[in-house]
């Protein structure tokens, strides 16, 4: 009886949230190699040509010559500077509606400005809105709906995953708990016929990607609830509440005194040389201090030296690295890096990619499987059980 009941909702909520599944992750696995992808199509707004040992120009003066780019309706919120000869700094402006409907509507606008740091020219302007990539990205995030309404979506269909994978593994226990009936669960038979191969496809495939896929998708839930993201830290807080990290108030201005901030930037440069990015945010609050998250690892985000400047004086007021952080700060500093597959590189990388395309499959499979079923002419139960 109870394993009817797993039956049962495996097979509807696997209908009623497939096509999300299918879609969420087949733009997952784009979505890993994205960065990759990026550099490779859009090398030349990547990188520009140097001679020499050419020396940046300070950073608030590229600042304002792409936000003059921009003009003054459209406000910069973020950077992305690199150390690394002959690539070129990204400067950010986006600006969101969050109860709207849509994509278009979600986002007011959203650009990226590309500049060369050595002469300050203006190499690209990105209408991120219409990126392909960025479309991809929120066609997996809110399927283009907006947070409002298309995260809700996404997040509800996640969770439907996440039941979907332990019934899966429920079902896919044999009946008899035999060498041979588990033989059956583990190794593809040869010389099936189409069915019994989409059954193999979905139910042993099915099996191997379960672990990673559960991670994908306690890490995606993590993204879309609040709830999830408590939940999670919680139980890597071995079942303790701990405070938040409190940021330290910076003395109030309405801007980033430029100096300042130029002096902070050549500070951390030579700090950390080889880092692959710092990422500046812009906050909205006069006391919200000057915050420089250095990236010390290519196209991962779990390893960091986060700095927080006074705005005004530039005076150092927290300092704290990914070495400091612990439990569930721990796993939510490792959370997109874990999502996305780029926790180790490469190798991680490929293993979120095939586990995407799986989950992808899963859905079509499992449709073929039901739908199959119901062609069937009615004959004794006893004549074909897939699940024995």
């Amino acid at each position: 009886m109870l394993r009817k009941i797993f039956f049962w909702m495996h097979k509807w909520l696997g209908l009623i949230t497939g096509l999300v599944v299918l879609i969420v992750s087949i733009t997952g696995c784009i979505n890993v190699f994205s960065d990759e992808l990026k550099e490779y199509f859009y090398h030349k707004r990547y990188y520009v040509e140097t001679e020499g040992n050419p020396k940046f120009l300070n950073f608030s003066e590229l600042r304002d010559r792409a936000q003059k780019a921009l003009g003054p309706d459209i406000k910069i919120s973020r950077s992305e500077i690199y150390p690394a000869k002959g690539r070129t700094w990204v400067f950010r402006a986006s600006l969101t509606d969050k109860k709207a409907i849509g994509h278009w509507n979600y986002y007011k606008y959203y650009y990226r400005v590309y500049i060369n740091p050595y002469n300050g020219e203006i190499v690209h302007i990105e209408d991120s809105k219409n990126e392909f990539f960025q479309l991809v990205l929120n066609l997996h995030m809110n399927l283009l709906l907006g947070d409002a309404v298309g995260s809700m979506v996404t997040g509800i269909s996640a969770l439907c995953f996440f039941v979907l994978l332990l019934s899966g593994l429920i079902l896919w226990f044999p009946r008899k708990w035999k060498a041979k009936a588990f033989k059956k669960g583990l190794i593809f038979k040869r010389s099936v016929g189409i069915k019994r191969l989409n059954y193999d496809l979905h139910n042993i495939l099915g099996f191997y990607i379960l672990i990673p896929a559960i991670l994908i998708c306690i890490t995606g839930l993590v993204f879309a609830f609040p709830w999830a993201d408590k939940s999670v830290q919680f139980v890597a807080n071995g079942g303790k509440t701990v405070k938040k990290r409190i940021i330290p108030l910076s003395t109030p201005n309405e801007f980033y005194h430029p100096k300042t901030t130029d002096s902070a930037i050549a500070h951390l440069f030579q700090v950390y040389p080889q880092a692959d990015v710092l990422s500046i945010r812009v906050r909205e609050k006069n006391t919200d201090p000057m915050d420089v998250q250095v990236r010390l690892a290519k196209n991962r985000t779990h390893v960091f030296e986060w700095h927080y400047f006074d705005r005004n004086t530039g005076k150092l007021l927290m300092k704290y690295g990914d070495q400091d952080v612990k439990g569930g700060e721990k796993f939510k500093s490792m959370n997109y890096d874990l999502h996305t597959g780029a926790f180790a590189g490469i190798p991680t990388k490929l293993l979120a990619f095939f586990v995407s395309l799986i989950c992808a499959a899963m859905p079509v499979t499992g449709f073929l499987i039901w739908y199959n079923k119901g062609k069937k002419s009615k004959k004794p139960k006893k004549d074909f059980d897939l699940f024995a």
